[in-house]
């Protein structure tokens, strides 16, 4: 989600309008408005002011940055809205899980996806491949797993057509 679609989305749900917003944040309602719409980006400090009117930490509408951890558990954050991602404690450690019940937006599913990386992962700690050829997959991904598929799919259809000609 972009940084103004976030702002609408706290705005929205704390029942404010853009110019009540506006009045608390210290800013003209044509900035909000230029921010929500995406047509303009407000600077860090203006963020922390719009922020601090909306209740929120500024890490909650700024995109991610993935350098600190508060930018981390934002991410997080917006992973549990989007795809049902999740903490659970198991065996006294904690980890992330997705909700499959959790409706996604997008095709596919992000627990397909996972299972992706821990196959490849397993891949790794087998010996089965270098960490080269895992890092070749995480650095190209998704572009590595869609000529895998594209290469077991054509090798099956080899398959079939050799079955089909024996048959004959």
């Amino acid at each position: 989600m972009r940084i103004g679609e976030k702002i609408k989305k706290f705005r929205v749900a704390q029942g404010l309008s853009q110019k009540q917003l506006a009045i608390m944040s210290g800013m003209s309602e044509p900035a909000v408005r230029n921010y929500e719409l995406g047509n303009r980006t407000p600077s860090f400090q203006q963020l922390e002011r719009l922020a601090f009117a909306l209740k929120l930490s500024p890490y909650a509408l700024a995109d991610p940055c993935l350098e600190n951890r508060h930018g981390v558990m934002q991410a997080l954050f917006s992973m549990e809205d989007d795809f049902g991602l999740r903490p659970v404690e198991v065996d006294g450690q904690v980890m992330l899980c997705i909700d499959r019940q959790k409706k996604n937006p997008a095709p596919g599913s992000p627990e397909d996806d996972l299972r992706d990386w821990y196959g490849v992962a397993v891949e790794l700690a087998k010996g089965a491949i270098s960490q080269e050829e895992y890092d070749e997959w995480r650095y190209s991904y998704p572009r590595v797993k869609a000529e895998r598929e594209k290469a077991a799919r054509g090798e099956l259809e080899r398959r079939r057509e050799k079955e089909q000609d024996e048959q004959e």
